[in-house]
C-alpha cells in the first residue's frame, strides 16, 4: 500500500442506541408543521415535534425508525425527535434483536 493512499470502501458509521429516557418509535403519519405521529416502544402513540436543528437536516418519512425523547410533562402524548435511522442501521438493529417485536414492521 502506498504511503498516502486511502482505504477503499465507504466510511463506517457507529449506530446510535437509545440512552436513558429515549426510546424507539416508528413514524405512522406526517401531520405537517414539523410534527408527526409515531407508535412508540411502550405502546403509546405520541405527537413528535422535530426540533429546529433537525428540520432541514433530517428528512423523516412514514415507516421510518426513529429515536424519541418523551416530554417530562405530557410524557404519554408528546415527545421530541432525537435521531432517524438509515436503512442499513435499521437492518443492524433488527438483526441483533434490539428492536421490540411490536415495532418490527419490516
Amino acid at each position: 500500500m502506498k504511503k498516502n493512499s486511502q482505504p477503499s470502501g465507504p466510511p463506517l458509521r457507529k449506530t446510535r442506541l437509545p440512552k436513558r429516557e429515549e426510546q424507539f418509535a416508528v413514524v405512522m403519519e406526517m401531520s405537517g408543521g414539523s410534527r408527526l405521529k409515531a407508535m412508540c416502544a411502550d405502546g403509546n402513540t405520541r405527537m413528535v415535534r422535530i426540533g429546529g436543528k433537525f428540520k432541514r437536516r433530517m428528512w423523516v418519512r412514514v415507516n421510518d425508525l426513529i429515536l424519541i425523547k418523551p416530554w417530562s410533562v405530557q410524557s404519554d402524548t408528546k415527545a421530541d425527535f432525537a435521531h432517524r435511522y438509515l436503512p442499513t442501521e435499521r437492518k443492524w438493529i433488527i438483526n441483533r434483536n434490539i428492536l421490540p417485536e411490536e415495532l418490527n414492521i419490516w
